[in-house]
Order: structure tokens, then sequence, then C-alpha cells
């Protein structure tokens, strides 16, 4: 017991070196024990000690590994390296790729690291926008606000244009003429686009999105100005046609029905269709004249009837009274004499006097008829426009036909093919669908194939469920799944590789130290109080057996095993290959002492 008038800085003092003695004792202990293994089982055990150490680290490693994401991709060398500063400049780690072109961020700093960079208004690929107004310029002249104005407007066209997932970047050059005060020497705008893709083309739908979007933030720019190329130069991107457009919508509307005509038959997804319609894009114009003799029309008709009487023979004395006309009645000429008694001179108011004459010939007449005539015309002028069906084919592909066979247990799906006869039925369901015409050379094919999912719907066997459900579960949880491989990692390392070691060094540390010959072979103990007080009285040496004066160890009765028969060896043999003439002289010692004794 410690005295109470000890300070008690002298005991703090005391137990210090008595912890750091034990310390260096236990060291000793386990570097003796450790050297008295044989070199192999040392070897091993040093070996299995430094594979586990670097487990450990490697395990450490990668758990403390950070989650890298990407915080920007397709960056310039010179994006690169400014937002790279920013990053150091933050405190942010971050790593390139190894193309350059990407920087990763850890996945907890993300968010952060966006923050920052965009607080600075960076990256900033490619030319500027309007950010160029953001600064007056007082000094400038109306050219070059002119020219600071289409600049920034195709910057920010190139902005816009490579925000699309489809573009890696994209370079706009615009035309833009300065106007006139007469109209007619006005000049269109014009732009070109140079992109560069993140795969092979781009679709028609993107393309003529593109074309809008140009033309749309261009004053008096139409889309057919808007030129597009690809970044090697090789292609030249044509925007689709109104009339393709149509044509596909055709295409697709012909499948639509085919489909919705075949599917109450055949079955739900048991029916596929291609509908491919042949157009004519030239225009054709045509005048057709055409007579029909059988039909005969009257156009013009002209008829005359002429009547002709001979002229009456004079006779009688020549004279007045013989040229003038024959005597009228009576009635008649009393008529005419009332009628020109008022007015007939005095010398005529006489009757005058009447010769005879001839009588006259017969009367002859003519008819004459005249007519044109014409025969029946048709004059057809037909203007036929491009975009005609010149041929539809299509091609129609049919399940087999779902038959089930067997009841409550046995009962089970199989497929078997259709009949002829239903092929057939279907084939000209088909036909009326597309609007078959055998005279402009229509065709439709169909075939009954089967299909390949043509499996019976077998549930999932609930331990199958379960790895999918926990696979879908781990897709969308990588850390978790990462954690959870560590543990299993950990497991093993600790049952399979930490747990025999363990073994062997409690073995090793349990098993006596096999002592070299002229040493004491005594066991030494050392009393618990002297260690604490930094000193160790040793106990009084055992009495020695009478052939440990032949240098030979003495090992305990009770813990003779084959480790220390095997440690015994191995020391004697080192011994003898150490000292040959000794170990020679020590042989000839025992050879005599045996036959003494005999």
């Amino acid at each position: 017991m410690a005295d109470p008038k000890q300070p008690a800085g002298t005991e703090l003092a005391r137990t210090a070196p008595a912890t750091a003695t034990q310390a260096l004792a236990a060291m000793h202990q386990v570097r003796d024990r450790l050297m008295a293994l044989p070199p192999r089982r040392r070897n091993l055990l040093l070996g299995g000690m430094l594979f586990v150490l670097a487990g450990c680290a490697a395990l450490t490693w990668f758990w403390q590994r950070p989650d890298w994401r990407v915080l920007f991709s397709g960056l310039d060398a010179r994006d690169v390296q400014t937002v790279s500063s920013e990053l150091a400049g933050a405190g942010i780690p971050f790593q390139t790729t190894p193309d350059g072109s990407s920087l990763q961020v850890p996945a907890d700093a993300l968010d952060k690291a966006r923050m920052e960079v965009a607080a600075k208004g960076m990256p900033q690929t490619g030319r500027l926008g309007f950010e160029l107004f953001d600064k007056p310029n007082w000094v400038g002249s109306e050219f070059d606000e002119r020219v600071n104005y289409q600049r920034a407007l195709e910057g920010e066209l190139e902005h816009t244009i490579a925000s699309l997932g489809v573009i890696h970047s994209a370079r706009v050059h615009l035309v833009l003429p300065q106007q006139t005060l007469f109209a007619s020497q006005d000049k269109i705008a014009k732009a070109s686009v140079v992109l560069k893709l993140r795969r092979a083309s781009l679709t028609p739908e993107q393309i003529d999105a593109i074309r809008s979007l140009v033309a749309s933030a261009v004053e008096n720019l139409s889309p057919d100005n808007v030129t597009l190329v690809d970044a090697e130069g090789r292609q030249n991107l044509q925007a689709k046609g109104r009339g393709s457009a149509a044509h596909a919508d055709m295409e697709q509307a012909l499948e639509a029905k085919l489909i919705a005509m075949l599917e109450p038959l055949a079955g739900r997804e048991n029916v596929r269709a291609t509908v491919n319609i042949a157009y004519d894009d030239t225009t054709v114009e045509r005048t057709d004249e055409v007579y029909d003799p059988a039909q005969s029309a009257t156009l013009t008709m002209r008829k005359t009837e002429q009547i002709s009487a001979p002229r009456p023979i004079p006779t009688g004395i020549p004279g007045t009274a013989s040229n003038t006309p024959a005597a009228a009645p009576a009635a008649s000429a009393q008529a005419a004499g009332a009628a020109a008694a008022a007015g007939t001179p005095p010398l005529l108011k006489e009757a005058a006097p009447v010769y005879p004459t001839a009588a006259a010939g017969a009367s002859q007449t003519s008819t004459e008829e005249q007519g044109t005539y014409g025969v029946t015309r048709h004059v057809v002028h037909t203007e036929e426009g491009a975009g005609r069906i010149r041929r539809v084919t299509a091609a129609v592909v049919v399940n087999d036909r779902q038959i089930t066979e067997g009841a409550g247990k046995t009962q089970h799906v199989t497929w078997k093919p259709r009949s002829p006869d239903e092929m057939k039925h279907l084939e000209q369901l088909a036909q009326a669908a597309v609007g078959f015409d055998e005279r402009r050379g229509d065709q439709v094919v169909m075939s009954n194939v089967g299909f390949h999912a043509n499996v019976p719907d077998i549930p999932l066997a609930p331990m199958a469920k379960l790895l999918e459900e926990s696979r879908s579960f781990l897709a969308q949880q990588p850390s978790l799944l990462r954690t959870a491989m560590m543990g299993l990692i950990a497991f093993c390392v600790v049952l399979f590789v930490l747990r025999p070691v363990a073994n062997q060094i409690s073995a090793a540390l349990k098993a006596p130290v096999l002592l070299p010959a002229g040493s004491p072979t005594g066991t030494t103990e050392v009393e618990p109080n002297a260690l604490a007080e930094g000193t160790a009285t040793p106990s009084l040496p055992t009495p020695e057996p009478h052939h440990a004066t032949i240098g030979l160890p003495v090992l305990p009765i009770k813990s003779r095993t084959t480790l220390q028969a095997q440690a015994i060896f191995d020391h004697v043999s080192r011994q003898i290959a150490r000292e040959p003439a000794q170990s020679t002289r020590l042989l000839e010692v025992w050879l005599g002492a045996q036959e003494g004794d005999a």
C-alpha cells in the first residue's frame, strides 16, 4: 500500500516506468516466442499478419474513398483551368478525367461546387452572349454597336443550341444585311450553323427544331435560309420536307389500321405490321381530246327555196296600151277609179284602152339545203401534283394461336400454327384495310411465325421474386450495396484470416521458450511489485537434471509435444552446422558414456 504521506506525483512517476517496463517485457516475450518457432511457421505467421494489415488498409481506403460525381463535362482546356482554380480557392476537392474535358467532385460537395461556380458565371464555353453589353461603351460608333449586337446574338444562339442533349457544341454565323430605304433593294438574312454532335446524326425532327429555333431568334430570317453542317464538314444536314412527313404519317396510319383490324382476331400483341408506300414525286399535266364517231351533231343548217315563173309575152299593137298591165276586175277598176278620181289629171281621167296579152308559161321551184355537221369531241385537261401513291406494300406477321391444354395442376399453354383458311381470311382483311389495288401493283404479304415470347406465363417463385426485388433495390441504392459488400468482405477476413492467425499467435505465446545451450534452464519468475517499482528480482533457479551439463535445453515433461520435438531437432541441426567440431566431440562423449553405462 502506498504511503499516504508520499506525494501523488511520485506515484505517477513510478507508474509510467512500470507500464513501459511491462510493455517492453511483453514485447521481448513475444519476440522470443516468435524466434523460437520453426522458420517456416514463423514466416507463415509473419506473412499472414502482413496480409491482414494490407487487407485492413485496403478496406479502410476503399471505405473512405469519396464518391466522385461529374460537375462539368465537355469543357475546353481554358474552362477546365478556370473552374479548377475556382474550386481550389473554395477548398473543394476535385479531379479531372483522363481526357481532361470533365471535372469531378465528391458527391457531398456537388451542390456547393455548383453554387460556387455559378456565382462566378462559369463556365463560359464559347463566345459571350448579351453579356457584352454589361459594361457600356461610351466611345463606340454605330458600326461597333451593330457588330457587337450580331456577336451577342450569335453567342446566345450558340449557348441555346449547345444546351440540347444531342449537341456537344455549336458555332453560329449570321448575315444581317442593313436595311435600306427601298424595299426592292432589301436583302434577306441568312445563317450558318456548325454542329458538333454527341452521336452519329440528328433526326429530321431535331433538324427542323434547330432551324426553327435560329429563324425565330433572328428578324427576317426564314428556316429555308438556315444551313446546318456537322463539325466534320462531311454532311450537309437537310430538313425533312413536309411531303416526307406526310408520307411517314400515312404509313404509320396504315400500320395502325392493320393492327387494329387484325388484333381482335389474332389476339393482343400477336400482330406485327409494316407498310411501305411508294410515291411519285413528279408533276403531270395532260390534255386529252377525244372524238366519238358514233355520235354526231348538227352545227349549222341553211335552207334556200327559189320559185321562178316565166314573163308574159306581149301581143297586139306596140305602144303604151300594149305595155300596160291587163285590166283589173270590175270591182277593182271601180275602186281604183274612185280613188284616182280626185288626183288624176283631167286628160287621164278617162279610162285607158286595154290591149290583149299572151298567157304566161309554167312556174319553176328550186330548194337548196346546206348544213355543217360535227363529230362529238371530249377535251379533258388533267393536272396531277407530286406525292401520288404509286404502290403500297405491306408485310404482316401473325403469331401462333394460343391453346390451353390440361386441367388443374397439369394445365399449361401451348402455341400451334394457324390454319390456311384463317390466314387467308386475315389476308383479305389486311388487303381491305390498306386499300389494296391490283392494277397499281400493290402487294400484301402475310406470314404465320411464332414469336420468341411464346412461353407460358409462370409466376416467379417467392425466392426468385425476392431476389428480383433485392436486385432492383440495390440498383437504386449503390451506396448501400457498397456498404453490404464491405461488411461481407470484413466478415470473411475475420473468419478466414484473423481468426486462424490469432489462434496461431495464441498457441505460440503459450508454448515454452527453447533456451540455447549454456543458458539457465530454470524458469524465472518476476514479482509483480518489483515490476511496478521498475526492478525485477529473479527467483532461484530450479535444479538442473544431469543431462543439462551437455548443453541441451530442458523441457517440462507435460509440454513435450510434436511441436517441441521438431523445435529441438531444428535447434540441434543448427548447432551442428555452426560448430561441427564441438558437436562431434559431444557425440563422442555421449557414445562413451553410453558404453560405460553398458
